[in-house]
């Protein structure tokens, strides 16, 4: 009789912070779906943060800055999608990064990251 293993699903990475950045990115990932680009985050600051600034990080290199303006409440997880530049497909991306490069807070105070 054969014997059938079940495939483990695929590894999730864990939840990633830039240091100091008080956003913790859950889900940074190109998807076929337009727009292209879906970052999930948490801003884990005192604070509400009113614009966040991503730094994306392909396999094959920097991509862009993306910026995500709202009203972001400490704790409330934030799911949106960006579209890429024009010249720009998601195809062929088997890993991208999103790594805060920037935060700006209601009462006009920021975090900017030393090494984006």
């Amino acid at each position: 009789m054969p014997l059938f293993f079940a495939t483990p699903p695929p590894a999730t990475p864990p939840p990633a912070q830039t240091p100091g950045s008080n956003v913790t990115v859950t889900t940074c990932r190109a998807q076929l779906d337009p727009p292209p680009l879906r970052i999930a985050y948490t801003n884990t600051a005192t604070q509400t943060a009113v614009e966040i600034q991503f730094h994306v990080v392909t396999n094959a290199g920097s991509l862009e800055d993306v910026v995500d303006h709202g009203q972001f409440a400490t704790g409330k997880a934030i799911d949106h999608v960006f579209a890429l530049p024009l010249n720009v497909s998601p195809l062929g991306f088997s890993s991208v990064r999103c790594v805060v490069a920037k935060v700006t807070y209601a009462d006009g105070t920021f975090w900017t990251n030393p090494s984006p």
